[in-house]
């Protein structure tokens, strides 16, 4: 029987030529039928870690990473009817009451499209275009007819904003690239509730602004206006990387935190993951505990790091929209994306006016009185950006009126992609 050719016995490693040898040993027949057969080109293992960004792929789903956004979502696995039902109940636009009998909604008027890819640098920049544009209605609760924007005082209105997936399903506010070379073509979504779960090695990067706990009950929701206890016995999910108090947040273990900053979070419980539901609470007297948190320990392999990033929550403005038509607008045109994908952003209404008339500050809780998800924008990479959108009517509106909107120049090129330098 042949006998392959066995390499040369010396100490030394062989030259750089006698690796690839001309003559590779050949292997019987009946042996080649029983090789496995390698897969197809563009046909990806079932258990590859999806590399396109948070909102490409779902876990455990084939992808392949050199294809583009568009294409992925395509090529993505059909949802189940559990998780088809999931996004219909998130998708479903929340409204409230107050205890004032005013409901209130939130209208995307001016709906985000694409956008380019920053990486994982800072001055790079690139906001999402158009900048999307939410209008809060505010209803009375008998007569159904829109009160007024100039009976309103609106000065304490606050709209959060954090990223979600395609599909609506989950949030990833979070990225990973799993190397030690932040390379944007390695990364994997991940989301706040991963994070804390994992290690407090990265409380660094958690928004600041932590103290806005979101909670959804186990049997529906509660009567209009009522919000919900922090103290009672939930179910807790807090996506957009905010911390709650007492079974309304999430929290690493005990040890993670400095002594002295114990008896604040005795009674906060371990995150457990749950669909995205109503209300949600703001609360501030736990306002000051992520800033001070003690970090400790080693960062494992694998960084994370905000996936969504500039302004995260905007201030209300009464404005006159295209129509002549005076109401009370939130503009966010300070968002940006780490990596190319599909997305969607998911915007939270939060009145943080006292509650009792003869105080300052608002110290108690506040509920999430809206909620709304935008339509799914792409973020794409540098080379395949197609240029900003064009300055809309609406946005051209708001800037005459002091918004700082980028507004693109008259007579350029609509074909050029130099959108570095195209602003007024």
């Amino acid at each position: 029987m042949h006998q392959p050719p066995y390499p040369p016995t010396q100490a030394q490693p062989l030259p750089p030529d006698m690796h690839a040898h001309p003559h590779a040993p050949a292997y019987p027949a009946h042996q080649i039928q029983q090789l496995p057969s390698m897969p197809p080109p563009g046909t990806p293992y079932q258990d590859s870690v999806p590399m396109a960004g948070p909102g490409a792929l779902q876990q455990g789903q084939p992808g392949d990473a050199a294809q583009p956004a568009a294409s992925q979502s395509q090529e993505r696995t059909p949802l189940t009817p559990e998780q088809q039902r999931q996004q219909e109940i998130n998708l479903k636009p929340y409204s409230s009451e107050d205890g004032q009998g005013r409901i209130y909604s939130l209208d995307v008027v001016q709906q985000p499209q694409r956008a380019r890819m920053c990486g994982f640098g800072d001055k790079d920049r690139r906001p999402i275009t158009p900048p999307p544009c939410v209008r809060l209605i505010v209803k009375d609760a008998k007569t159904g007819k829109e009160i007024d924007c100039n009976e309103i005082e609106h000065t304490m209105y606050v709209l959060n904003v954090d990223l979600w997936s395609e599909d609506a399903l989950k949030e990833v506010n979070l990225v990973r690239h799993t190397t030690a070379t932040p390379s944007i073509s390695s990364t994997s979504p991940a989301s706040y509730a991963q994070i804390e779960q994992t290690t407090p090695a990265y409380s660094h990067i958690l928004p600041s602004n932590r103290d806005i706990g979101y909670a959804s009950q186990q049997m529906g929701y509660p009567p209009p206006g009522q919000a919900v206890s922090p103290y009672g016995v939930q179910q807790p999910y807090s996506p957009a990387g905010f911390v709650s108090p007492n079974g309304t947040g999430y929290q690493p273990p005990n040890q993670y935190y400095p002594q002295e900053l114990r008896p604040e979070l005795q009674g906060l419980t371990q995150l457990v993951p749950q669909p995205y539901g109503h209300p949600r609470i703001y609360d501030h007297q736990f306002s000051n505990v992520a800033q001070r948190m003690s970090i400790s320990g080693t960062q494992p392999q694998g960084m994370f790091t905000r996936n969504l990033i500039g302004s995260l929550a905007a201030s209300a403005f009464r404005l006159t929209d295209t129509q002549d038509k005076i109401g009370i607008w939130f503009i966010l045109q300070d968002l940006s994306v780490r990596t190319e994908g599909c997305f969607r952003l998911r915007f939270s209404f939060v009145n943080v006016a006292p509650s009792q008339p003869n105080s300052p500050v608002n110290m108690g809780k506040a509920p999430v009185l809206a909620s709304v998800f935008s339509e799914v924008f792409q973020v794409y990479s540098a080379k395949k950006f197609p240029g900003v959108c064009e300055s809309t009517a609406l946005s051209k509106c708001f800037a005459s009126q002091g918004i700082k909107i980028p507004i693109r120049k008259e007579g350029q090129n609509k074909n050029s992609n130099q959108d570095d330098d195209d602003y007024d």
